[in-house]
This record gives C-alpha cells, sequence and structure tokens, in this order.
C-alpha cells in the first residue's frame, strides 16, 4: 500500500500542463479497471442521476454530432445515444485503459470511443453541434486551451455542458472542501487500489481549479455565452450550460 504522505506531493506532479497530462495518464490507467465503483461510491450513488441531469439540459436537436470529452467508461456517452438516436456521438479520453473498457461495454451503434486529448483533437472544426463532459475540464491539462478547443470544434450557435466539482470564492470554503475531498477521495483510493494518491487528486486538482466568478469569465473570454447553472451538493459541483456565439 503507498504511504498516505505521498497524498500531499499530487500537487506538485500537475502543476504544469504537461506534468498534468503526464499524471492523468498514469492516474486513470491504474483507475479504470474500478473507476465505475468509484464514481458511485465517491458521489454516494448520485453520479448517475447528475449524469442524467446533464443530458436532459440539451436542447433538442435531430441528429446533433455530438464529443463526450473524458469519457471515461462511456456513461454519458451512452445516455447521448439514448437521447438522441439519430445522433453521431464520438466519446474521448486521454486514457487508453478508459477508452477499452468504454468500448467493451458499447451495444449502440452510433457512438464510437478514441484515445485523444481535449486539448488537441482530431475533429474539423466547426463540425460538431453538443460537446459534453463529466468530470472534463477540471482535468483538461491546460483549461484555456481545452476551452479554444471545444470553440473551434463547435458549430455557431453550439452547446457544450459540463459536470464537475465547481470552487467556491470562499477561501474557508475552499479549504473544507480540500481536506473534505483528500479524505474521502484518498479513502476511496486505498479501499479500492490500496493506493490513496488515487482519487485524492481531485482535491488537488480541483485546488488549481479556477473559482465560479474567474471560471465564468474564462469561459466568456472563450467565446461562450452561458446558458444556465444548476448545483448540486451545497454547491460542490455544478453542471454548467454554455454556447457558442454565433
Amino acid at each position: 500500500m503507498k504511504d498516505w504522505r505521498a497524498v500531499f506531493d499530487i500537487g506538485k506532479q500537475i502543476d504544469s500542463p504537461d506534468k498534468k497530462r503526464d499524471f492523468n495518464q498514469r492516474h486513470f490507467a491504474e483507475a479504470a479497471s474500478r473507476y465505475d465503483i468509484a464514481t458511485r461510491a465517491l458521489s454516494f450513488g448520485r453520479d448517475q442521476a447528475w449524469k442524467k441531469y446533464l443530458v436532459s439540459a440539451l436542447p433538442e436537436t435531430a441528429a446533433p454530432v455530438c464529443v463526450d470529452l473524458a469519457s471515461g467508461t462511456g456513461d454519458v456517452a451512452f445516455l447521448l445515444a439514448e437521447r438522441f438516436p439519430g445522433g453521431q456521438i464520438t466519446g474521448i479520453d486521454l486514457t487508453e485503459e478508459m477508452v477499452t473498457l468504454a468500448e467493451q461495454r458499447n451495444r449502440y451503434r452510433n457512438v464510437s470511443f478514441t484515445c485523444q486529448d481535449m486539448g488537441e483533437t482530431d475533429f474539423e472544426g466547426h463540425s460538431v453541434d453538443i460537446v459534453t463532459g463529466s468530470y472534463a475540464l477540471r482535468n483538461a491539462p491546460d483549461l484555456a486551451a481545452g476551452l479554444r478547443e471545444i470553440n473551434r470544434i463547435l458549430k455557431a450557435g453550439g452547446t457544450a455542458a459540463f459536470l464537475d466539482f465547481s470552487k467556491t470564492a470562499s477561501p474557508g470554503m475552499q479549504r473544507f472542501q480540500y481536506w473534505l475531498l483528500k479524505f474521502w477521495c484518498g479513502l476511496w483510493g486505498t479501499l479500492l487500489h490500496a493506493n490513496p494518491t488515487i482519487h485524492a487528486y481531485i482535491a488537488d486538482s480541483l485546488k488549481q481549479f479556477p473559482t465560479r466568478d474567474n471560471y465564468y469569465r474564462l469561459v466568456r473570454e472563450s467565446g461562450f455565452e452561458l446558458v444556465s447553472s444548476q448545483l448540486f451538493y451545497f454547491g460542490m459541483l455544478e453542471l454548467l450550460v454554455i454556447r457558442k456565439k454565433g
């Protein structure tokens, strides 16, 4: 079992885009085998409900081209296939192990998965109607680059929706959230992988993430307008829907 002291070194391993990309590849490769169990445990069983809220918040479109970022084992991609049976859904993930698991679970003809970095994809510009992500942008090696890439591939007026942990502007609440996530996520990393750094990473990734207001400002500066925001768990999580300016 890895020492709990390693949990406090995570921040140093993700303090640059290259280091964060490398860390995430290693981290999610190890987490992949029990990732579905972890997301349900960490959320007290609410993860699937939140993802359904995400998909239900999308605009009605007959046959959209959809890209699901950091698709993991494919939960949101499969919900998109059910919501848009005439659509084309591609789930992308940085980690081959996640892509393999998603492909094994896939029962939909209009869903495919590929290993890509969300900050530099191979989709054509202005070719996508909908972009989604659950726990995605917080994991982007470079958040600004990720938002620029989403803007590049979305059609004018296209929609993006993201479910993720949310960072309040209150320093006291930030400290509370950090230590709560360090303990709770590290505990499940220990139980599932005998490695507390698995999932405790969430606390450090959120620490480096912008506060809610700064996040909104960056979104607007990247060429989007805010459509809606819904908070869960006393504001610790947020479902944010945005639209590319026409």
